[in-house]
């Protein structure tokens, strides 16, 4: 009885999961959010700090910096940018001694959050349906991780809200670089 109710239980975590990221992605498409400043910099330190007992439970370095990178939008939808993008760079990465990397960077015009990792190299036909709503990596089934794929494509869907362009490149010795680029802020 026991396990019938813990099989019933993550069956019910998984469906508010799923509503839950499909409703995140239906309010990034509608662009239904109040937009104000919002520094980039601070959100990805906040998403390193909640994130840094993961990275060390997964043996994963975890290394941000960049300085005040300012965009107007959602505050909480940018927060979400952030942090799924540093979670995504730890949990998909090598099983030992990986690393992480992110960082903004200010441009006359836009500001970018670059986010990288180690790990597998990824074929680029691969890499260019990850941002697909129900898409998954090659290890998600059997490396026990679980979601439904609509990780990416919410992100991407909250960049383009927030006017901007959300790209993914392979990394020659493994891994991925992705990159969001923002319209700056006044201030930028």
């Amino acid at each position: 009885m026991d396990s019938l109710l813990d099989r019933l239980h993550a069956v019910n975590v998984r469906a508010v999961d799923l509503t839950e990221a499909q409703l995140m992605l239906s309010r990034a498409d509608q662009k239904t959010f109040t937009s104000e400043p919002v520094d980039l910099s601070l959100l990805l330190d906040e998403a390193a700090e909640t994130l840094l007992p993961l990275a060390e439970k997964r043996r994963v370095s975890l290394h941000t910096y960049g300085g005040v990178a300012d965009a107007v939008g959602s505050r909480a939808l940018l927060r979400q940018l952030t942090t799924n993008l540093l979670h995504n760079a730890i949990i998909h990465n090598l099983p030992e001694d990986g690393r992480v990397w992110a960082r903004t960077e200010v441009g006359q015009w836009s500001i970018e959050l670059i986010v990288g990792n180690t790990g597998e190299t990824l074929a680029p036909d691969l890499i260019s349906t990850l941002t697909e709503p129900f898409q998954r990596g090659t290890d998600r089934v059997r490396s026990g991780l679980v979601g439904a794929g609509l990780g990416l494509a919410i992100l991407k869907n909250i960049v383009q809200a927030h006017d901007g362009i959300l790209t993914i490149a392979g990394r020659p010795a493994g891994g991925i670089r992705v990159s969001a680029v923002l319209p700056a802020g006044v201030g930028g």
